[in-house]
C-alpha cells in the first residue's frame, strides 16, 4: 500500500506539502498541487483516516445512531427511508456514514464514536426516546447532534421532523368532506412515547371539534405496537352491537394491516361499510386491496436535511442549532369513500345487524 511518503518522492516535494494538499491546505502552488495530485492518482494513494483526523480536528465521518432489531416491515421502511437520504447526502459531501445500533436493552455507549474521534457529530433518528444521559452529555459537551423524527428540547441539538398534528388534521377533514360524522383514530396506549402519533391524534380531535363543535364524536382506540393487540382493539370497537364509526384513522399503516384483518373477521368490507386511511404510505398497492389511503412523510428529504445540519454544526461554528419540520403528503385511495346512504345514523349498519 503506498504511504505519504512514496507520494512525496514521486511528486518531488517534501512530506509536508503533500499533507498540506491532502488537507485542502493554503501556501501551496497550484503547480504543485497538481503534481502531487497526480502522484496520488498514479501511486493510488489513500489518506490515512487517523492522520487526518490527527492534523485537522475531523474525520469526514457522521455518526447515525440507528435502532436495530426491528422486525416489522413498517419500522424498517421508515428506518431504510431515513438511511437512504443520510448516505446520498453524504455521498455528495465525500463524508463516511457509521452506523452505531441502538438495542432495547440500551446498555450500548451510543457517544463512543465521538468521544474517540471517529466521527464529527451524531444522528439521532428518534423512534425511540433518546434517554436523559444521552441528552446531558449531548448538551454538556456540545457534541453535534441532529434527531430526526423528535424534538428534543435540549441545548445544542438540532431536530428534523414532520408536521403531524397537521397531517392529523387535514386527514381528518377529508373524511369529514367525504360526509363521514363518526370517525374513530387509532393511537397508541397513553403510557407509550411516541410525539408523532399523539401529534397526528391531536389533529383529528382539534379537526372534529371545529367542524362539530360540542356535538363532535370523539373515538380513540388504543393499543400497543403489536398488531394483534391493534387487532384486538378494533374488534372490540366494531364488533359492538349498534352504532359504531363509519370511518378509521389508523395513526401507523402497521395499525392499518391489523384492522384489515379485524374487518374480515367481523364481515366489514373497505370501503363499502367503513372507510380506512392509513399513515406512512409503506403499504404495497399490487398486495393491498383495496388501495389505502394514507400520508406519506419526505424520509429521504429528512435524512438528507439532517446531514446539511450536521455539517453546518460541526464545520461552521457559528450557525445556530434549531429545528425544521416538513409537511405531510395525502394520497388518495381507494379505501375513503362517501358513508353509504340509508345504513343508520353513521352511514353503515352495525356489525350485529349483520349476523
Amino acid at each position: 500500500m503506498p504511504t505519504q511518503k512514496e507520494v512525496a518522492e514521486r511528486a518531488g516535494v517534501s512530506f509536508i506539502t503533500v499533507s498540506r494538499v491532502i488537507n485542502n491546505g493554503a501556501h501551496v502552488r497550484e503547480s504543485t498541487r497538481k503534481r502531487v495530485e497526480q502522484a496520488i492518482r498514479e501511486l493510488g494513494y489513500e489518506p490515512s483516516f487517523a492522520g487526518k483526523a490527527l492534523n485537522t480536528g475531523k474525520n469526514d465521518t457522521i455518526g447515525v445512531m440507528a435502532p436495530s432489531g426491528f422486525g416489522d416491515m413498517m419500522e424498517n421502511a421508515y428506518l431504510m427511508g431515513v438511511l437512504r437520504g443520510i448516505e446520498a447526502a453524504c455521498r455528495e459531501a465525500n463524508k463516511d456514514v457509521l452506523i452505531s445500533p441502538i438495542t432495547e436493552n440500551g446498555n450500548t455507549d451510543y457517544l463512543r464514536p465521538y468521544r474517540q474521534r471517529k466521527v464529527d457529530g451524531m444522528i439521532y433518528i428518534g423512534l425511540r426516546r433518546m434517554n436523559n444521559t444521552i441528552l446531558g452529555e449531548l448538551a454538556n459537551r456540545k457534541i453535534p447532534c441532529v434527531v430526526i423524527g423528535d424534538r428534543p428540547q435540549v441545548n445544542g441539538v438540532c431536530w428534523v421532523d414532520t408536521d403531524n398534528e397537521e397531517a392529523g388534521y387535514e386527514t381528518t377533514r377529508r373524511i369529514i368532506d367525504q360526509g363521514h360524522r363518526h370517525i374513530a383514530f387509532h393511537s397508541i396506549n397513553e403510557d407509550m412515547y411516541n410525539p408523532n402519533i399523539f401529534g397526528r391524534e391531536k389533529g383529528y380531535k382539534r379537526a372534529l371539534r371545529e367542524a362539530f363543535g360540542s356535538g363532535a364524536t370523539i373515538s380513540v382506540l388504543r393499543a400497543g405496537y403489536d398488531r394483534e393487540s391493534v387487532r384486538g382493539s378494533v374488534l372490540e370497537v366494531f364488533g359492538k352491537p349498534g352504532e359504531t364509526p363509519t370511518a378509521l384513522f389508523c395513526a401507523t399503516d402497521n395499525q392499518v394491516i391489523a384492522a384489515l384483518s379485524a374487518f374480515r373477521k367481523l364481515g366489514i368490507c373497505v370501503p363499502s361499510d367503513v372507510s380506512l386511511v392509513g399513515f406512512d404510505g409503506f403499504l404495497p398497492s399490487f398486495l393491498i386491496e383495496p388501495e389505502i389511503a394514507t400520508n406519506v412523510q419526505p424520509l429521504e428529504d429528512m435524512g438528507r436535511t439532517a446531514v446539511t445540519m450536521l455539517i453546518a454544526q460541526s464545520e461552521q461554528h457559528a450557525a445556530q442549532p434549531h429545528g425544521k419540520v416538513f409537511p405531510v403528503s395525502f394520497i388518495p385511495g381507494q379505501s375513503l369513500a362517501p358513508p353509504r346512504n340509508g345504513q343508520g345514523q353513521n352511514g353503515r349498519k352495525s356489525a350485529e345487524s349483520r349476523r
